[in-house]
């Protein structure tokens, strides 16, 4: 089960990781502009538009996921995020078609917005609804499944950085990493086809006037799940921008960023154990305080970690400073998706979860590269982006706060 629904999550962050990880020749493939930085920003701006598409597939999905099922709405998102990523794979470059190639650019990323409105929420209900006691425990997996399909797509990356040569790997390195993702579609759709929906779902179902259900108030914890994911949006995006950053900053070959972001999956990978520890204990206590520490931890430390990269630019800084972030960052990422489920009812879990995450990303994450890009452009401080962590940390601390009202009193 738990394959099976983190699979196209793991699946949606393997082609927004490869998204970034080539936007540089993305853009030059596909968008006008006079400098390669105009170009970055027209591609970057298309990563984040297509976040603006998740709030209306998290609205369409969401709800059919609370009316017809949570597995079938899965099976529909994953059909549909492999299809945009096979427009990207096989789409003319700009130069042979003119400008349909950016406008087909951008329908592939909105398909994908729209599907993955519905993926996250739907998914997350179903493990955590299978999960009574172990909600935390259980949407723990979906960050884990980030991990491997980062360690997956970085080591994609880096692979073709290698065998490929400078030109090629600029030119069509991007299509066959989205070949990858596209072949990994079915895969994920014939896992899906095995599951089976929650017994409390069915049993919502057939006496949807359960009055435990009349407590949660979902227009609210939309805000809250949106709320929620700021700093760990931010921080996951940080990371898909660094390679970027790398290159454009600190004049890094694409090569040797990718290794330290690769390595840097293999050493989060090796933290999972302690991440499942974290979130078993927050099924027993409920306690909020760690998680606030933690984002008050990372707010701290987002500026100085950029003074650190730009006054020891290289590859192990780019190492150490977002694995410096896991770390510090464990106490909230570990129950912060059984958190977020927590928050609905199972009534208006699915469209809930959908909308708030949905949200959440296309506010603090969809735009969090070119922000970030636009931030160092116009200050002149390559430091800048430390700034957007923590202004999302505070945003989410308040979001924390507001969640804890909603959850059973556990703690002696």
């Amino acid at each position: 089960m738990i394959a099976g629904a983190a699979a196209g999550n793991a699946l949606e962050f393997y082609d927004f990781l490869i998204y970034g990880y080539f936007a540089s020749d993305i853009g030059a493939a596909f968008f006008p502009g006079q400098t390669p930085t105009d170009k970055l920003l027209l591609s970057f701006a298309t990563f984040g538009v297509s976040f603006l598409a998740r709030p209306v597939g998290a609205l369409v999905l969401g709800a059919f996921a609370d009316r017809v099922g949570r597995t079938r709405c899965m099976i529909i998102a994953v059909s549909l995020m492999t299809l945009g990523s096979a427009l990207i794979t096989f789409m003319p470059p700009r130069a042979s078609i003119g400008l349909a190639a950016p406008f087909g650019i951008l329908i592939a990323r909105l398909i994908q917005g729209f599907a993955l409105g519905g993926e996250f929420g739907s998914a997350t209900a179903l493990m955590i609804e299978h999960s009574p006691g172990g909600e935390s425990f259980a949407g723990s997996w979906q960050g884990t499944s980030q991990n491997i399909a980062g360690l997956f797509g970085t080591a994609v990356a880096f692979a073709l950085s290698q065998l490929l040569p400078g030109p090629a790997f600029h030119s069509y390195g991007f299509r066959i990493a989205f070949g990858i993702g596209t072949i990994a579609g079915p895969l994920a759709l014939l896992l899906r086809r095995r599951l089976k929906e929650a017994p409390a779902f069915l049993a919502q179902k057939e006496h949807p006037g359960d009055i435990a259900e009349a407590a949660h108030n979902p227009l609210s914890g939309v805000a809250i799940a949106a709320g929620l994911v700021a700093i760990g949006t931010a921080q996951t995006y940080l990371v898909v921008y660094l390679p970027t950053y790398a290159a454009s900053q600190l004049h890094m070959k694409s090569g040797k960023a990718l290794g330290a972001v690769m390595l840097l999956y293999v050493c989060t990978l090796a933290l999972v154990p302690w991440r499942l520890w974290i979130a078993r204990q927050f099924d027993q206590t409920h306690r909020t305080r760690f998680m606030i520490i933690s984002c008050l931890a990372m707010m701290a430390a987002g500026y100085p970690a950029f003074i650190a990269l730009d006054a020891y630019p290289g590859a192990l800084m780019l190492f150490l400073i977002p694995l410096f972030f896991t770390v510090i960052g464990m106490y909230y990422n570990a129950p912060l998706t059984g958190f977020q489920g927590m928050v609905f009812g199972i009534r208006h879990r699915g469209i809930g979860l959908s909308v708030g995450y949905a949200l959440g990303i296309a506010v603090f994450g969809g735009f969090a590269p070119f922000i970030n890009t636009w931030l160092v452009a116009q200050t002149h401080d390559p430091r800048a982006p430390g700034l957007y962590l923590a202004f999302a940390s505070i945003i989410t601390i308040v979001a924390i706060l507001f969640a804890q009202r909603r959850l059973p009193v556990t703690e002696g």
